[in-house]
Formats: structure tokens, C-alpha cells, sequence
């Protein structure tokens, strides 16, 4: 496991002014969608934004910026997904990676 965790780089320490988007993004991660993968591994869409509308409601926070911020998020977590399913099919094909 911590082989597997050094792999992954650093931790992501974010900015005190976002943490509420942050955990707000974390707690909402499981109601994002997954595409079925075919043949390869599934990939994730986005965070709905009528959960992250219900959310920042429910939170009092505002929810045109928890979604413009959960989107930001969403771009470079599924930019992360797509390298890292990029690096395992080229791990399994036996192609070199760099």
C-alpha cells in the first residue's frame, strides 16, 4: 500500500480559503456517474450539478461558486484518471510508458 501511495506523489494540501469546496467535493465524489469501460477500465463523469446545487443549499454555501470550483476539481481529477488508466494499459500491453 505504501508503495502504491508513493506512486501517487504528494498529497494535496489545498488553500484554507477552499477547504469547504474541497470536503464539499469529497462528499459528493460518490454520486458522480461512471461510463462503463468496454473493453478497458470504466472512467468517471462529473460531479452532477444538481447535487452540488442540493449541497451548497443545504450548507448555506453559494452554488454557482461550489460548482465553478467542483468543476475545476473535476477537470484535474479526470486529467489524473485518464493518466492513470493510460499508464496501466501501457503497463499490460508491455509498452514502455515514457
Amino acid at each position: 500500500m505504501a508503495a502504491r501511495l508513493e506512486e501517487q506523489g504528494d498529497a494535496v494540501h489545498p488553500h484554507p480559503w477552499c477547504l469547504w469546496a474541497w470536503r464539499a467535493w469529497h462528499a459528493l465524489t460518490d454520486d458522480r456517474a461512471w461510463r462503463g469501460g468496454g473493453m478497458g477500465p470504466a472512467t468517471p463523469c462529473r460531479i452532477p450539478w444538481s447535487v452540488i446545487v442540493a449541497y451548497a443549499d443545504r450548507h448555506g454555501h453559494d452554488a454557482d461558486q461550489l460548482r465553478r470550483l467542483i468543476s475545476a476539481m473535476d477537470d484535474v481529477f479526470l486529467e489524473w484518471t485518464a493518466e492513470q488508466i493510460d499508464k496501466a494499459t501501457q503497463k499490460t500491453d508491455g509498452a514502455d510508458p515514457e
